[in-house]
Parts: structure tokens; sequence; C-alpha cells
């Protein structure tokens, strides 16, 4: 049978948060609330109708594998309701909840398979709800965490940066250079807006080439990423991408070691932060169209596994859980 797509929207105050459920037919189904990454994105993950839908390229695969998925454009983004500028990190974390406990009484949902799927800043949330949330996740599957907290995270890449400006080619690597030049190294420079986000509790600031809330920013790098991590109550399903440039690659294994819950964790060969697959170095300043290429296949794989097994009340002890080839962990 086809796989369906539905509309889902959720009501939270006077805001309206508007979504899709990805079915992979009719009937009641394990299901996975995604939990998309950090910016204006909507439910695909894209900016203003553009960008690689990954997230919606992850709803069909998960369709697939025999689990429904719900994804969402955040606050402000897409069809949603609310102005994106002016919420904050916190504010993001309710709307997630909300739409978690709009799926826990809804017909096409298994109650007891319920999974949180998180993407980078993603995975800050999923780790935060999974201690929250009366209903609780059977487990979490975090896609390129991060473990050191967001400045650290920031701070990161921000130095990669630095590495890539000189060998940036064309225009915009002069244009960068000369922005680069007249501004202060970009390293520097985001460490002081980082010290003046602390003192601010509304307005916006520039990061990079966007500009964002300065309360979503503040909220976000005073997390205690250690602390919340040794809350979650449920298993993870960890993974960090072997070329990802912005979670470090080791973040994945790092976790494992710090909670005391059931992991698995790997480092999928060759996948970026965006989530698919990069032939040659990586590079954040990559100038080739991502948009249209495809999930990486190790990725895919191993959540196929990973969810077979679930369908089986089988979870594999870290020790014993297949390799992706020479990067797994």
């Amino acid at each position: 049978m086809p796989i369906i797509e539905k509309d889902w929207n959720v009501q939270r105050s006077s805001i309206v948060i508007k979504g899709s459920l990805c079915l992979p037919a009719e009937g009641r189904f394990p299901i996975a609330l995604i939990l998309q990454g950090s910016g204006q994105v909507d439910r695909n993950g894209n900016v203003r109708g553009r960008g690689p839908a990954i997230y919606a390229k992850l709803a069909r695969a998960l369709a697939e594998f025999g689990v429904a998925s719900y994804r969402y454009d955040k606050r402000g983004a897409g069809a949603s309701g609310g102005n994106f500028l002016e919420t904050g990190y916190h504010d993001l974390v309710g709307d997630a909840q909300a739409c978690w406990e709009s799926l826990v009484t809804a017909p096409f949902c298994d109650p007891e398979r319920m999974y949180m799927v998180g993407h980078s800043e993603g995975t800050a949330m999923a780790a935060q709800l999974a201690a929250r949330v009366v209903h609780r996740p059977r487990a979490l599957v975090q896609l390129c965490p991060f473990v050191d907290g967001a400045e650290a995270m920031l701070i990161h890449q921000a130095d990669q940066i630095e590495r890539e400006l000189p060998d940036v080619p064309g225009l915009l690597g002069l244009i960068l250079r000369v922005m680069n030049r007249l501004t202060g190294p970009y390293g520097q420079s985001l460490r002081k807006l980082l010290e003046r986000v602390r003192t601010l509790e509304g307005g916006t600031v520039r990061l990079g080439s966007a500009r964002v809330s300065a309360r979503w920013l503040r909220e976000l790098i005073e997390l205690d990423m250690h602390r919340i991590y040794r809350d979650v109550p449920c298993p993870m399903l960890l993974l960090s991408g072997e070329k990802d440039l912005q979670c470090t690659p080791d973040s994945a294994g790092k976790l494992a070691e710090l909670v005391d819950v059931p992991t698995e964790h790997h480092v999928v060969p060759d996948m970026i932060h965006h989530l698919s697959a990069c032939e040659g170095p990586p590079a954040l300043f990559d100038l080739r169209d991502i948009d249209p290429l495809p999930l990486s296949p190790a990725l895919l794989e191993c959540l196929q596994q990973w969810f077979a097994r679930e369908s089986i009340d089988k979870r594999v002890p870290d020790e014993e859980a297949p390799a992706l080839g020479p990067s797994g962990a």
C-alpha cells in the first residue's frame, strides 16, 4: 500500500503548530516525533521552502520501515503561527511537548512504541522531553547529537570557519575574507557575541549570516547537556556523522559513556551534518548542491536494523551492536 501523508495540527495556547503525519498505511503503528535542528526550518527541513528536505526524506524512510512519524513547522516557520524571532528555545521545547502529547491518544499511534527522533538541536530537545513528559518514549534516536554544550559546538564551528576561509573560492571567499578582516576573526567575534547574549532578555542578534532570537541563543547556550543526558530515562540510539563538521563525530561515543541507560552508538561512515554521504573531505563552505542528495545509505541501514529489532522487542547491547563499516563504533 502507498505511504499516506496527512495534515496534523496542534493547538498550543494561541499558536497553531502545523505539521504532517507520514503513515506506512491505514492502521496503528509505532510512531516517531521528528525534532529538527536549529534555524527557521519547516516540517521538511527547509527554510522558506528551499533546502535539502531531510526530514521529509527521513519520514518516508521510516514509513518504509513500518514506523509512522510526525514532523512539523517550527513556531514562526512554514504554516505554523508565531514569530520566530521572538521565540526562545524553551518555547520550542514546549511546542514539541504539545505535539508529543497530541500523538499519545491518536488512533494511528501504538502508545507502547513511541519514539523521539532528534537531529542536532533537536537531540537536546528530545533528551529534555524524555524526562519531562508523562508518557515516556520507548527510546530516543539521536542523529548528530552534541555533548559538551551549544557554546562549545558553536565555537568548534567558528574554528572550522577560520580554517576554511583562506581556501573559499570566488566572490564568496573574497567577501568573507574582507568581512573577517573588518570585524576581526570569526571565533573572536563569536565569543564576544555569546558574552553579550548572556545579558539580553529579548531582541535579536546576528549569528553568522542569520538574524536569530537573542533569547533562543541565550537559553540554548545555558543548557547543561551532561545533566540533561544523565536524566534521560529511556534507551538511546546515538548516531554521529563521520564527516560532521558541526557536531563532532565523537559525541555519540561520549554520550554512551556518560549515561546509565542502555545505548547503541555508531559513527556513520561519510555522513555529514545534513544526513547525506559526502565523498572526499567535508567543508562547511562546500559549494556543491546537497539538496538533491539522498540520506546516507549507511544511516538508513542502521535505522532499518534498529527498528527491526525494536519490532521484536530485541535490543542489542552496545558491545554486540553490528558495526557500520570501518567507522562503526
